[in-house]
């Protein structure tokens, strides 16, 4: 090598003899075996080695070199196999050349690739990176400090970047395809010890071939660094196990401290292909010997992203504590204009779920304990999320999911807790900070205005002395179904139509608590000021918004006539349909054809007729529906 540097330094001193002289440093970067370089047929550089480099030399400039490259064995320029004739070098500027490519090879031939843009020093503090893509067959790449954002972008083979100034420091690599955030390698570069100096960082060798594909670091001296190779995969961990708050040790060491139940890690780096052993012990625990459990010998591949719930019951045979784990986590979406959204069943006890997009988009299927779904894009908004029974149209809960603010984000929504038991089954979603969000809990609701009082014929309804919900609902008409907050009190208040504020309530109409998983017909019923029959709220909590049978229809009586006695209904020509209902009373709903049909209205018990009524269901098949007694018998509402 030293008698290399003497006859690159003496050729140097004679081309400068020669007059204008540009600064080259050469590296050989084409995988193919040790090389001599003549220029202008006098031996250049002797016995030149793959990924080694000249430090910046004073080439001549102004004038035609012709650079001819032989195998290292060679005795004159007569025995090159490859010659670049005709270059030209301008002395006021700086060149970086990289031979590339491949001897022969038709797709990748060798070739040089130059920039005419080098730095031999920083002129700062900083270390100037300069990137050349020299891997043939690689694709586009991008490269992205390990834990920021990208520093190169959409970089083609034989492409240099530009020089990029970053503070010395220790630095991982992640090399990407252009565009994908799947990490091809990480490499460690360590430039704490080079502030001040320029470097030329280069991709090397093959792809999935021989010599194996490695970053590299030219620097102005010639000196070149192999950047090591390192192994990471990227981790995030969920507490969902109803236990207390743990701490987790990772190899003995506390890795979490205080980790509490419906909480998360953002995404983090751990070691690949090394065994870890993860223990958990209750918090303030003093050291790994407090473990509950531990699992050994866990091993995380390179380049995956895993996610990993801590779930089920410390103690519980049925569903003991453990580690749910999928290593297709994702840390962001795959659309910048979509979300990416998995789902986790880790409710211990619970069926198999499905799961809408209310009413009737379905996006999760037979969901059992323990598993996950894969990620789907998903167009941002809201969601009603409505889980069921694999197989069930009955609800266990309905959740509203806002999904507004998370283009281009990936989420996982889990269910946590116990169907019935406490804690109780909530759904979550985490996001890849660690950001955990319990989505609130929902039922479905329709209010029917039945009063027929002319104080309150057109009203408006507030909630909890705070929001109105409902804004001039006249006598005789319903709201559709609008999905309330359930598991805590709404208190109803009712104004006269138009109102302002929460002061100009008149009546307080009385408090519900909506339940997971119902569905619910609400009348407002009654007269206001009257000791009998006291305007009140008449509640169905067993409503429907669709028939149980998709071809048939499901009706629902309710009785809300002040005064009327307990009545019969008939269908003519079928027979009897309800039986001795009482002022304030639902009935059961009736699955019946959607047709049209003639209800004749009884005393309960007597013969005789008090009216007849048109029931025009045939457009309703799938649909449900309540069918309500109103006015008063010989009054005004008749």
């Amino acid at each position: 090598m030293r008698k290399f540097y003497a006859l690159l330094a003496a050729l140097s001193l004679t081309f400068s003899l020669i007059g204008q002289t540009a600064r080259v440093q050469v590296i050989h970067n084409s995988p193919s075996p040790t090389v001599d370089v003549y220029a202008n047929g006098a031996l250049l550089l002797n016995d030149f080695v793959f990924r080694t480099a000249t430090p910046f030399v004073d080439l001549p400039a102004g004038v035609e070199i012709d650079l001819a490259v032989a195998p290292g064995t060679s005795t004159s320029v007569n025995d090159a196999i490859a010659t670049f004739d005709n270059i030209v070098l301008d002395e006021t500027k700086t060149y970086v050349i990289s031979a590339a490519g491949i001897v022969g090879d038709n797709d990748f031939p060798f070739t040089l690739q130059v920039t005419d843009a080098g730095l031999e020093a920083s002129g700062s503090g900083l270390v100037q990176v300069n990137v050349l893509h020299g891997s043939p067959g690689a694709p586009n790449v991008d490269v992205a400090v390990r834990g920021s954002g990208n520093i190169v972008n959409d970089l083609a083979y034989g492409n240099f970047s530009g020089y990029l100034g970053v503070p010395a420091s220790v630095y991982d690599l992640d090399v990407k395809a252009a565009g994908s955030s799947t990490v091809v390698a990480t490499f460690t570069a360590d430039l704490s010890a080079l502030s001040g100096q320029a470097i030329t960082v280069f991709a090397s060798g093959i792809l999935g071939g021989s010599p194996a594909f490695g970053l590299f670091a030219a620097l102005a001296d010639g000196t070149v660094v192999e950047l090591p190779q390192v192994f990471y995969a990227r981790a995030q961990i969920v507490h969902n196990s109803p236990s207390p708050t743990v701490d987790i040790y990772a190899n003995g060491n506390l890795f979490i401290d205080d980790f509490e139940f419906r909480t998360a890690t953002p995404f983090v780096d751990l070691p690949a292909g090394a065994e870890i052993d993860l223990a958990v012990a209750l918090a303030n625990s003093t050291s790994v010997a407090d473990a509950l459990v531990t699992f050994e010998n866990i091993v995380f591949e390179a380049n995956k992203s895993y996610v990993v719930f801590a779930n089920g019951i410390v103690g519980d045979p049925d569903f003991p504590f453990t580690l749910a784990v999928t290593d297709a986590g994702q840390e962001t979406g795959t659309d910048p204009d979509l979300v990416d959204i998995a789902v986790f069943h880790g409710s211990p006890g619970a069926p198999a779920v499905d799961v809408f997009d209310f009413p009737e988009f379905q996006l999760v299927d037979s969901l059992t304990y323990g598993n996950f779904t894969p990620y789907a894009s998903l167009p941002v908004g809201e969601y009603i999320l409505d889980v069921r029974p694999d197989g069930s149209d009955n609800s266990v809960g309905y959740f509203l999911a806002d999904l507004s603010d998370l283009n281009g984000s990936a989420a996982v929504v889990f269910a946590s807790g116990q169907l019935g038991g406490d804690p109780g089954f909530d759904l979550l979603a985490v996001l890849p900070d660690g950001t955990v969000a319990t989505l609130l809990p929902i039922a479905p609701v329709q209010i029917i205005h039945n009063s027929p009082a002319p104080i309150a014929e057109t009203v408006d309804i507030w909630v909890n002395n705070v929001v109105k919900i409902v804004d001039d609902l006249s006598f005789r008409n319903a709201e559709a179904y609008t999905f309330y907050p359930a598991r805590f009190p709404l208190t109803f208040g009712v104004a006269a139509a138009d109102s302002q504020t929460p002061a100009d309530i008149l009546i307080n109409a009385g408090t519900l608590v909506l339940e997971d998983g119902k569905t619910y017909t609400v009348i407002a019923n009654g007269i206001p000021g009257n000791p009998t029959y006291p305007f009140e709220l008449a509640v169905n909590s067993n409503a429907r918004i669709f028939s149980s049978s998709d071809d048939q229809v499901d009706v629902a009586a309710f009785h809300g006539s002040p005064g009327a006695p307990n009545v019969d209904v008939d269908a003519r020509g079928i027979g009897n349909l309800i039986d001795n209902l009482a002022y304030g009373d639902y009935t059961g709903y009736l699955n019946i054809d959607p047709d049209l049909y003639f209800l004749e209205i009884r005393a309960d018990g007597s013969p005789d007729l008090v009216g007849t009524f048109v029931a025009n269901v045939s457009g309703l098949a799938g649909l449900s529906t309540v069918i309500f007694a109103s006015g008063q018998l010989g009054q005004d509402p008749a």
